[in-house]
């Protein structure tokens, strides 16, 4: 008689958690959307807003920076990196090392390093640009939502994810591990939100 009674508590400890963590598997979704960022302007810079919806600007390829570049369907992560900044630019390099590593596991991944003076290494590409044109096109382009954050503005440059349909989805300090980690994790999200979407 006395056997009952532990077979029930048992029952109750591990049995009953067991199923309920597998109906909250089964039909429960875990949803972490990432924003958007850079609004879309018109021509006196106020946001455009349709059908009470922010619109969301799209990277374009107008200023050739992406020009060569196939952003569609593709995660993205540009990263502007200033010329000969030191130790800071290694510490970055480092860091898109660790991001690049990623692409094992999800390959429409790209890295665009954006620069003054050409450097490939690794598994990214890059593209020579003038320091105007990446001040001028880059900031124009991507840096809105950030101005004035001395995060992003630091000596070793920015990072920014750019998701499939040419949308900003980020901005993180390049060579900072936490930065690099949110970031990663993000990539995943996305990733993760695309293979579902199909």
């Amino acid at each position: 008689m006395k056997k009952f009674p532990k077979a029930g508590l048992l029952i109750v400890t591990l049995v009953i958690p067991a199923l309920i963590f597998a109906l909250l598997k089964l039909f429960g979704t875990n949803h972490y959307d990432l924003p958007y960022f850079v609004t879309e302007k018109d021509g006196n810079g106020s946001v455009i807003v349709q059908n009470g919806d922010t619109l969301f600007h799209k990277v374009s390829a107008d200023c050739g920076i992406f020009g060569g570049v196939n952003l569609g369907d593709r995660l993205t992560i540009a990263v502007r990196m200033p010329s000969k900044c030191g130790e800071p630019c290694e510490r970055a390099t480092d860091e898109l090392q660790r991001i690049a590593a990623l692409k094992a596991a999800i390959p429409e991944l790209q890295i665009l390093l954006i620069a003054a003076d050409t450097v490939r290494r690794g598994e990214w590409q890059s593209v020579k640009v003038d320091s105007a044109t990446i001040a001028g096109c880059f900031s124009n382009e991507l840096t809105d939502a950030v101005k004035g954050s001395d995060g992003l503005n630091g000596p070793a440059g920015q990072m920014v994810l750019i998701d499939g349909n040419k949308y900003v989805r980020g901005f993180y300090k390049a060579g900072d591990g936490e930065e690099t980690d949110r970031l990663m994790a993000e990539i995943k999200i996305l990733d993760y939100e695309r293979k579902n979407e199909k």
